[in-house]
């Protein structure tokens, strides 16, 4: 962070990073997380928060779009203070493709709430306190189970300390009209800059924090997900038992070219 000399205020440069998440089954929720990426540099670029928001502050927005399970398991869950999820359901109100670690998460994230009665004792509701999110959902409302997914986001984001920014979108593939899916994207999409700005103005979060989220995150991720691998590639035992499993196959196919190869020669 740099101070800008020759200003009667004091004013800083910095540049925030903001993940943009998505689980896509058909493609249309990745799609929407690309085209609000590349929306940023034009709706969020230093010039536009300063007038949305009136700060002198000089703001970069450098957005990453991800899946989900790619945020757990590639980025090790290294929270940045805003984050935009847009999600929709899959089967009878599952997780799609690249939301299904996510969704075990915000299920282990719920049970522990209903497990301390609604209480903070336990320290859930403050996992992810001063985390702000915005989240646009899609599904089909020909389907009994329409929105479950993006619902369950919603509520345990919140149920665990973080802020929804904006309205939460609702894009249905069975809309018609000004509720077409398409629309309803573009219009969550063009209504949501504001509130992303205001968030992104305010001063940051410590790294002491950012750490201790990360930290809060991974250690369920670790209990619910035996396969999950953080630091030095320390795992739960299914996937110590996964890497022997793999060793002895490799071991046996070695084994297997031998003796063709003895054979061979023997004829």
């Amino acid at each position: 962070m740099a101070a800008i000399e020759g200003s009667s205020a004091t004013t800083s440069s910095r540049t925030e990073k903001v993940y943009v998440l998505y689980g896509s089954q058909t493609g249309n929720s990745e799609q929407a997380a690309k085209e609000l990426c590349d929306q940023v540099p034009t709706k969020l670029s230093p010039q536009v928060i300063q007038k949305l928001t009136g700060t002198k502050d000089e703001i970069t927005v450098e957005p990453v779009h991800m899946q989900l399970d790619d945020f757990l398991e590639l980025e090790k869950c290294t929270w940045t203070r805003l984050v935009v999820i847009i999600t929709s359901s899959y089967g009878v109100g599952h997780a799609p493709l690249g939301c299904y670690r996510y969704r075990d998460l915000c299920d282990a994230w719920y049970d522990m709430y209903k497990e301390s009665n609604g209480s903070s004792n336990n320290g859930s509701g403050k996992i992810l306190e001063g985390i702000s999110f915005a989240l646009c959902g899609l599904g089909d409302s020909k389907y009994t189970t329409f929105f479950q997914n993006p619902t369950r986001i919603n509520e345990v984001m919140h149920l665990v300390g973080a802020k929804r920014v904006g309205s939460l979108g609702k894009a249905d593939a069975s809309g018609t009209g000004k509720e077409l899916q398409g629309k309803v994207i573009e219009e969550w999409m063009a209504n949501i800059w504001p509130h992303l700005a205001q968030v992104v103005m305010q001063p940051p979060l410590s790294v002491d924090r950012l750490n201790e989220m990360q930290m809060d995150t991974v250690k369920l991720c670790l209990k619910i997900n035996p396969d999950f691998e953080f630091g030095d590639g320390k795992s739960g035992s299914t996937g110590a038992m996964s890497q022997a499993i793999l060793y002895s196959a490799v071991a046996v196919a070695i084994l297997s070219v031998l003796i063709y190869l003895f054979t061979q020669d023997k004829s």
